[in-house]
């Protein structure tokens, strides 16, 4: 029996260890090669057709290099910002990497505004732990409802990790400046992803042209 087939009574019957086997049964490993050369593994299958260096991962690769190159010689700290906010930002054209790299600006200033005032208020009781335990869910939910608010709810995931990661692993004294180079890092990061977007399209766009010109 599959899982998808349980039903009503079917399942409140069963006990743990039963359907703890299901779901072991469910997910077997199996392997296995077609004729195409596709391997099956499980529910996922290899195509090694498809294992191919795309436009779109190539400039993934490329805007990586770039942020990893500025960073260096500029001596920026804050590589994995930057790169991630690189990737994330690279969509499938330049309006959409555009679109989606504000958003992220956008989810780090929220998280980084609402970090502040929790540490102002965390000034002002002492830094009690009492405040952590009441202030960081109520800015959590706070985070949550701007980012809605403000029709952003793809960066809710973002803020919120940009407000926890600021309230619960960094100085206080740091915090200010910790915000402003977070944000700093991520305008960088999309920048490059934009700028690469648009320049290989660009570029992309004169070959054809010219190979339908001899044409």
């Amino acid at each position: 029996m599959g899982i998808l087939e349980l039903r009503g009574s079917q399942f409140q019957e069963m006990n743990f260890l039963k359907i703890l086997l299901i779901f072991q049964n469910y997910g077997k490993m199996g392997s296995e090669f077609l004729e195409d050369g596709s391997l099956i593994l499980g529910r996922f299958r290899f195509n090694p057709h498809e294992f191919r260096l795309g436009m779109r991962t190539f400039k993934t690769g490329l805007a990586v290099f770039l942020v990893l190159a500025l960073f260096s010689l500029l001596g920026f700290e804050g590589l994995q910002i930057g790169c991630l906010t690189a990737v994330f930002s690279l969509r499938e054209n330049f309006d959409k990497s555009l679109h989606f790299g504000t958003s992220q600006i956008v989810e780090n200033t929220i998280g980084g505004v609402y970090s502040l005032i929790f540490f102002g208020i965390s000034e002002l009781f002492n830094k009690s732990l009492w405040v952590t335990l009441v202030f960081d869910p109520i800015f959590t939910m706070l985070t949550i409802m701007t980012n809605v608010a403000i029709d952003n709810k793809s960066g809710i995931i973002g803020a919120v990790a940009a407000l926890l990661i600021i309230t619960l692993s960094i100085p206080e004294g740091d915090t200010f400046t910790y915000t402003l180079a977070r944000i700093f890092e991520t305008f960088i990061g999309v920048f490059v992803a934009t700028l690469v977007n648009a320049d290989i399209d660009r570029i992309r766009e004169h070959f054809v042209k010219r190979m339908a010109n001899k044409d």
